[in-house]
């Protein structure tokens, strides 16, 4: 009976190691299959996504290419929204400003038609005048910057070429009609400003008297400044030390007829600040002070002048003379 069981139990141990094998077996087999179905689908993952990168860079290009045509496209468009957008701009400036020409004109017509009237009204019939000059040079102005714009654009438009044209031909009708005008006015017994010059002439002689008017605003703006020890500036006749006793006390001053070539000329307008780069500085010509300031630098000196408000600065002396030690 012992033997028996003994067998049974043996016969169940063997059987259980069989089956333990077999579950072990079949436990191999799923993760074997596991991981063969986790590697397919990453490998499926993997050649879907280096097939899609090839795409997206494909496409990549495709999208930038296509969002550099319409940008290309846009620029193309906003520039002749632009170029067009100029040519109305133009066209009703030089409409304002026939505009203006007839309000003159029908001025001029109201000064002259009382005889009684018409001598004391001389002076502002040669300034109306020339107030419709000047508003024809404007529009003749406008005109040629058009034809510039649409020449050098490389565009073929016929018309606004054959609007440009027609302007012109409004100038050059309005040029012949002041002519008759001042003829006439002549004829009244007016003395009458220029009375030969037709537009070219006077587009000549605008020309001069702006290039007089900034002349002299030119001349009005230049100052002088010039920058020195106290020895070199007197040796250059610049400055004079005047006053004190034995040598003690004087003060510098500046000199009656300083030679000018050696002073720097400038434009006040665009002077702000001279340097300096000395342990002292004294200003020998008169500046209010309250305009200028001396500015410090590394090692206790002095970098700069600074000036803070040009007009008062140059107020007393379009001169500087600057002493440095």
């Amino acid at each position: 009976m012992q033997q028996e069981e003994r067998l049974t139990k043996k016969s169940f141990q063997k059987k259980d190691k069989h089956l333990s094998l077999r579950l072990n077996f079949a436990v191999l087999n799923f993760k074997k299959e596991t991981i063969m179905k986790r590697l397919m689908f990453f490998l499926m993952i993997l050649a879907g996504l280096t097939y899609f990168s090839s795409c997206t860079e494909k496409y990549k290009k495709e999208i930038e290419h296509l969002t550099y045509t319409a940008d290309s496209l846009k620029a193309v468009g906003e520039s002749k929204d632009a170029f067009a957008m100029e040519y109305v701009r133009s066209f009703n400036a030089i409409q304002a400003n026939l505009d203006s020409i007839k309000q003159m004109e029908k001025i001029i017509s109201d000064q002259t038609d009382n005889p009684e009237t018409r001598k004391a009204n001389e002076d502002n019939i040669n300034r109306d005048i020339d107030a419709i000059y000047q508003l024809l040079l404007k529009n003749k102005q406008i005109v040629d910057r058009l034809k510039s714009q649409l020449n050098t654009s490389g565009r073929k438009n016929s018309e606004l070429e054959q609007m440009i044209t027609n302007l012109s031909e409004q100038i050059r009708t309005k040029d012949l009609e002041l002519m008759e005008l001042k003829a006439d006015l002549s004829r009244k017994n007016l003395q009458i400003q220029d009375l030969e010059a037709n537009l070219e002439a006077m587009e000549e002689l605008s020309r001069q008297r702006a290039a007089e008017i900034e002349d002299k605003i030119n001349e009005l703006n230049t100052v002088y400044y010039i920058t020195g020890t106290k020895k070199k500036l007197e040796e250059q006749g610049i400055i004079t030390s005047e006053g004190g006793l034995l040598g003690i006390g004087k003060t510098q001053k500046v000199a009656h007829n300083p030679d000018l070539s050696l002073f720097t000329q400038a434009d006040l307008r665009k002077i702000s600040a001279l340097p300096v780069f000395s342990k002292k500085a004294q200003l020998i010509t008169i500046h209010p002070t309250e305009s200028y300031e001396f500015m410090q630098g590394s090692e206790k000196q002095i970098d700069s002048l600074k000036i803070i408000h040009p007009d008062d600065f140059w107020s007393s002396s379009k001169f500087l003379v600057l002493m440095i030690d």
